[in-house]
């Protein structure tokens, strides 16, 4: 055993010296680390005093509990020794600066002592706080050597535990180690699938607990970023995309709604499913989020979790880097609020370097110089201040109308200061710079070095792909390349200054294209000209408007600050069984508030009103109808729609206080929502969907659904 101890005390040592950062000197931490240990053990030199201390009291304090454990008479004394291990860890982990190197070498003590097998035992316990009590300690130790060895002995008592998903504690624990676990490779992400661990969370998403939904958040949000993109495929199977929509639509937690936020975004990065990821809706949701947020009240936030006091690790960080780079606008703010974030608490530590070794700094750079969304640009520009770089300036998008002055501000941008006199002697603008052969810089602008004009052009390529071409595109063409490939973008102009559109582009020969238009790669010319032939055959899509105009299955009207939760779950629902339906945040984008809302209530078919606790207060004396809700109402009962109230935590008004033009839904049955048993509403829902009136002439008979009573009866 004290072999194991020097085991433990080396690794933690050797991590320590690895991390020259964990030098700098920090606060005194109040708390059982801040007690005198006495004499340290005899540690390597250049080992911080704080992970010393650290190191004196923790390891025969570990070995002390772990022995208990094992030698543990009864449930009792189990859970009493898991859950003093389990101080020691939650401790560890929020120690200012070093809280990750301790509790990491805390969590390597617990394996090699022999503790996760025997956790993974008492997961298999039939006394029930043993289980939860085990499965809490587990939670919080799954570091990454920890997760290899669950995945190698334990995968099958995590599944199994899984399926016992109605007991609310089990849940919490059971949700946290899947969490972990859907990080740890793309294997053990597809045998999570496979055998039942994605099923599981997602059936959690349907659930009120706050802690729940915030594992099940961060759970897709890993399993979509460590997954990679046979697993997206399979998320996108098991409809994720639509089960992410609740928890991105909560107003309860920030940190649920950024998690599912950020899942939703990178499944949409994966061309395979983008179209299925937008049809679920949730894929809407995520930039104005964001644009709500601000990146320091959210690096407190996540200071505050005891996963996240140190902030991410560069592996962690480097799988944002694509998001940058991706042509979705939604995946580039979130990435580029998240790097925000974390340069915020990088800054606070002195570890910014960490930004460039990731490759991050070109990405937000070139969003700041091409983004043409205000949001995302404004974040990049944060994080590059907070991590100590250069802000590049703005470009002007429109660069085929350029003048020679637009160029000569791009070339000392991008580093080519010393070519700008001969470009402004040539009066190149954007035109021309759009139209630059190799020859002409060799020739004609002063580029001897092939070395220089390779690097020119791999500028100059970039510049082509986020360039706005509307001046001169008029069959947006640009964008129809972009969607079968983002660099596909940079042989816009070339198409179009050959007198090439849309619809002549798939008359266009391979020849034509290299030869005339300069698209040299051959595999580029194929894919453009089978996806131009395929295009021939596919109708195109129906704008937002025309959608709205033809009308939806389902209108639902809910009070957002008490019933957006089931609002979602009722969206969700009924859209995997088939339903079109409408929400005020996804459709109402353009126009006038009022005449996009009373034109959806009317083209919907079906008007679905959540009725959640005081959701109808803010209705009562409203005579000028100027309330939501109330208009929602109003506008249904007279256009005739077939109402259906459905009921949560809801107290029934006299009918006297509500405005006389809404009155009339009193007349409907309310159908009572059940979190328990939420097929089964929905399955009442859907047999009033699909032609049977909910009015109150059917109360009382035999086939009346099991709900409250009619409103304003008592």
């Amino acid at each position: 055993m004290v072999l194991t101890l020097l085991v433990s005390a080396y690794k933690l040592c050797r991590l320590a010296m690895a991390s020259p950062e964990t030098l700098v000197a920090v606060p005194v931490y109040e708390g059982m680390w801040a007690q005198s240990p006495g004499p340290y053990p005899e540690v390597s030199p250049g080992v911080s005093t704080d992970i010393q201390a650290a190191l004196h009291r923790i390891l025969p304090e570990l070995h002390q509990a772990i022995s208990a454990i094992k030698q543990a008479a009864g449930p009792k004394d189990l859970q009493a020794g898991m859950a003093e291990i389990l101080a020691l860890v939650e401790e560890a982990w929020v120690i200012p600066t070093v809280g990750r190197e301790v509790a990491k070498g805390l969590c390597d003590g617990i394996r090699l002592e022999g503790g996760l097998d025997l956790l993974l035992s008492f997961l298999q316990s039939a006394d029930l706080e043993t289980k939860c009590q085990a499965g809490k300690l587990l939670e919080q130790v799954l570091v990454a050597e920890n997760r290899d060895r669950i995945a190698r002995i334990g995968l099958g008592v995590i599944l199994n535990l899984s399926k016992e998903r109605e007991n609310l504690q089990l849940a919490r624990s059971t949700s946290g180690i899947l969490e972990h676990m859907f990080k740890h490779s793309e294997e053990t992400c597809h045998q999570l699938i496979s055998d039942g661990g994605l099923d599981a969370i997602l059936y959690w998403c349907r659930w009120s607990d706050p802690v729940v939904l915030r594992h099940c958040a961060t759970a897709l949000a890993n399993c979509a970023m460590y997954g990679g993109q046979a697993n997206q495929r399979l998320m996108a199977e098991k409809r994720a995309a639509e089960w992410l929509f609740p928890l991105a639509f909560t107003q309860e937690d920030q940190l649920i709604r950024f998690y599912a936020c950020l899942a939703i975004a990178v499944l949409a990065t994966n061309k395979e499913i983008e179209k299925e990821v937008e049809r679920s809706g949730t894929l809407a949701l995520v930039e104005p989020f964001i644009a709500t947020l601000d990146p320091g009240q959210f690096a407190c936030t996540l200071l505050g979790s005891s996963d996240n006091s140190q902030g991410r690790t560069a592996d962690d960080l480097q799988r944002l880097v694509p998001l940058l780079d991706s042509s979705r606008l939604e995946a580039q703010c979130i990435a580029a609020f998240y790097l925000c974030v974390e340069a915020t608490i990088k800054a606070r530590q002195k570890k910014t370097k960490i930004f460039t070794e990731i490759g991050a700094i070109q990405s937000l750079k070139r969003i700041v110089c091409y983004s043409p969304n205000g949001t995302t640009s404004s974040l990049a520009k944060k994080a590059l201040c907070a991590m100590g770089e250069e802000v590049p300036r703005r470009l002007l998008p429109t660069v085929p109308n350029w003048k020679p002055l637009e160029v000569q501000k791009w070339l000392q941008q991008i580093g080519f200061v010393k070519y700008c006199p001969l470009f402004l002697e040539h009066q190149v603008d954007g035109d021309l710079l759009l139209r630059l052969t190799e020859e002409d810089l060799k020739g004609d602008l002063g580029m001897d070095s092939s070395i220089t004009r390779k690097r020119f052009f791999r500028e100059l390529t970039e510049l082509k792909t986020y360039a706005n071409y509307s001046t001169c595109d008029r069959s947006n063409l640009s964008d129809w390349l972009g969607s079968v490939d983002p660099k596909f973008r940079q042989y816009t102009y070339n198409l179009v200054t050959c007198g090439i559109d849309r619809n002549f582009l798939h008359r266009v020969t391979e020849q034509q294209l290299q030869e005339d238009c300069q698209v040299d790669i051959g595999f580029h010319r194929v894919r453009i000209l089978n996806a131009a032939r395929e295009m021939l055959h596919s109708p195109l899509p129906y704008s937002n408007g025309k959608a709205i105009l033809e009308g939806t299955d389902v209108f639902i009207s809910y009070r957002r600050i008490s019933g957006s939760q089931l609002a979602s779950l009722l969206k969700v629902h009924l859209q995997l069984h088939g339903f079109s339906v409408f929400l005020d945040v996804e459709k109402l984008e353009a126009g006038k508030f009022e005449d996009k809302l009373v034109q959806s209530v009317m083209s919907a078919r079906n008007f679905v009103l959540v009725l959640s606790s005081h959701s109808l207060d803010k209705c009562m004396e409203d005579a000028e109808c100027k309330d939501w809700v109330h208009k929602e109402i109003a506008t249904a009962l007279s256009s005739g729609k077939n109402v259906i109230p459905v009921t949560d935590h809801f107290e029934w008004p006299d009918p006297e206080t509500l405005p006389v033009d809404m009155r009339a839904v009193l007349k409907f049955n309310g159908i009572k929502w059940s979190h328990e048993y939420q097929e089964a509403t929905i399955e009442k829902i859907i047999r009033f969907l699909q032609g049977r009136s909910s009015r109150d002439s059917s109360a009382g008979s035999e086939n009346s659904l099991e709900c409250g009573p009619p409103m304003g009866q008592t």
